[in-house]
Parts: structure tokens; C-alpha cells; sequence
């Protein structure tokens, strides 16, 4: 909505992303809570999940965003002075992944030594500047600092951390994530076949919507010109009859016309639907594969 760079992406349920104080912008405007919410790019509408926060309990759109911090890392020119993000003092050296800050060796050192952020990964800032290293995204809880999400809760079709099995999941099924990959993506691309098979059909709706509007506007010209041959001997008793026709046929008109726009907007939905499962079935982690399951599932 803001035409910038994503910045905390949120999906809705018809799978569009948006940055999440977009989002919150569009929640205040709305004429009511729980209503007048629609996506800003199909228009589908949608509700707010329950609790107090609204639309920040849309789940992150992992996928997305680290691929806006991975291009963030690689965008710059590898000769200009960048400052440590974390003290602002010294000039930056090192480039935490995890993160997605540049740091000085003071503060990187500093940032090795700490238990919480100890396993980030750091390259040098010249290579993440250059794009020189293929950076591997080590998926970690956005809920409990450190924890890496390597377990999979059946029961919630969720991945999580082992913090998160602990505390929400108790007596739950679970398997480590990476044994359930191969059975999430083959579900995904099931359904994308199913989203393909759907576009086609509402590739086929609309010719015949088309077809349908051109019948109406022809025999709409042609009753409007028998019935004004007609009410030079009976004027009285057919003008009136001529309103409610014509208001009838516009009437069909209108709704061939509505159905042909929902067709085409879930066309553009299927469509995008399946550029972005491809995508993520290239180059998504398994938690972004996960999420992108539970949201496909539902």
C-alpha cells in the first residue's frame, strides 16, 4: 500500500501480503472493526483473527521478509563507510544475518559472546555488500529469541521451536521439520495444480460472460426498437412497459457483467497464487514452507 520495501509483511487469508502498519492504517480507517476490511489488491474481504491486536496476529510472511532482508544485506555500493547499527559509533565490519544489522568488530565480538545471539551467523560486510556469499536462512522463533524452529506440531499444522512445544503444544504430535518438507511441498503443489485447473475454469466462465453480454446488448437494441415501432399505436399502455423492460435487461446486464469482474479477479488471484507457490517451492525454507501449508491448507 505505501509502494515501499516490505517491512514486517503480514499475509491475509487471500495469501496478499502487506506491511503490517499498512495494514494497521487501513484497520483505523475502516468504518468498523470487524468489517469494511478488504484486500487492498484483489479486494477479497476479510476479518480480523481474534484479540486485541487485529491484523498483527496475521501470520509473518517469513518468506517474504527474508527475502527483503537478504536483499537488503546485497544492495550498496562495497566501497562506501557504513556505520555499526548497534552502537553507531565505529565503522561497520561485520553483517549478522540473523539480525540483518551491520556491526562494528567491537559490537560483533560483543555479539558473538552473548547467549541469546550467539549461533547468529556473521560474514564480513564487504561480502554481504558485494553479494559475494550465499547466505543459508537459519529459520529462528520470533517468539523466543535463539531458538531455532526445527520441530514440526501435527496436531496445529505448525512449525515451531522446542520452547514453543513446551509451552503451547503440550502432548501434541510432533516430528522434526525437515522429515514433513517433502509431504508439505507435494500438498502445495497439489494445490497449485488444483488453483491451475481453477483458473482455467474461470478462464472458460468468462468467455461465456462475454458471450452472454453481447446477446443482451443485441436483443436489448432490438426489443428497444419493436417496442418504439409498437407505442406509435398503443403509446399509452407500452411506455410504461418500456422502462421496466429496459431496466430488466440492464439489470442482467449489470450482474453478467459483476460475474465476468469476479471471474477475472480470481483469475489474477490463481494466477498469483500459483507464481508465488513456485517461488517458494524453489527457494523457501522449511518453516516458510510450513507456514505457506497451513496457509494454502486453510
Amino acid at each position: 500500500m505505501c509502494e515501499k520495501t516490505f517491512d514486517d509483511p503480514r499475509t491475509l487469508p487471500c495469501l496478499h501480503s502487506f506491511c503490517l502498519g499498512c495494514l494497521e492504517a487501513q484497520q483505523s480507517t475502516a468504518k468498523s472493526k470487524s468489517s469494511d476490511l478488504r484486500c487492498h489488491q484483489c479486494s477479497a474481504p476479510f476479518t480480523l483473527p481474534p484479540g486485541l491486536s487485529g491484523v498483527a496476529l496475521f501470520s509473518c510472511n517469513s518468506f517474504i521478509d527474508s527475502l527483503v532482508k537478504s536483499a537488503k544485506a546485497n544492495q550498496g555500493d562495497i566501497n562506501r563507510v557504513v556505520k555499526c547499527d548497534t552502537c553507531d559509533d565505529e565503522n561497520a565490519t561485520m553483517h549478522c544475518v540473523d539480525c540483518n544489522d551491520n556491526m562494528g568488530a567491537l559490537c560483533a565480538a560483543a555479539h558473538r559472546r552473548m547467549k541469546p545471539t550467539a549461533a547468529h551467523q556473521q560474514i564480513p560486510l564487504e561480502d554481504a555488500l558485494a553479494g559475494n556469499v550465499i547466505v543459508k536462512r537459519i529459520p529462528r522463533c520470533q517468539k523466543h529469541i535463539g531458538y531455532e524452529v526445527d520441530s514440526y506440531c501435527k496436531t496445529c499444522t505448525e512449525a515451531i521451536c522446542a520452547k514453543c512445544g513446551i509451552e503451547k503444544h503440550p502432548k501434541h504430535d510432533f516430528c522434526p521439520l525437515n522429515q514433513v518438507t517433502d509431504f508439505l511441498q507435494d500438498q502445495i503443489a497439489g494445490y497449485t495444480i488444483t488453483m491451475t485447473q481453477r483458473e482455467e475454469e474461470a478462464r472458460k466462465a468468462i468467455d461465456t460472460l462475454d458471450g452472454t453480454i453481447r446477446e443482451i446488448e443485441e436483443h436489448r437494441t432490438t426489443a428497444e426498437k419493436d417496442i418504439a415501432t409498437f407505442s406509435s399505436t398503443l403509446y399509452a399502455a407500452v411506455n410504461a412497459r418500456v422502462g421496466v423492460l429496459v431496466s430488466e435487461m440492464e439489470q442482467l446486464r449489470k450482474k453478467a457483467i459483476h460475474e465476468k469482474g469476479k471471474a477475472e479477479t480470481a483469475t489474477v488471484q490463481f494466477r498469483e497464487f500459483h507464481s508465488f507457490t513456485e517461488r517458494m517451492l524453489a527457494q523457501g525454507t522449511p518453516l516458510e514452507i510450513a507456514g505457506t501449508h497451513k496457509m494454502v491448507r486453510t
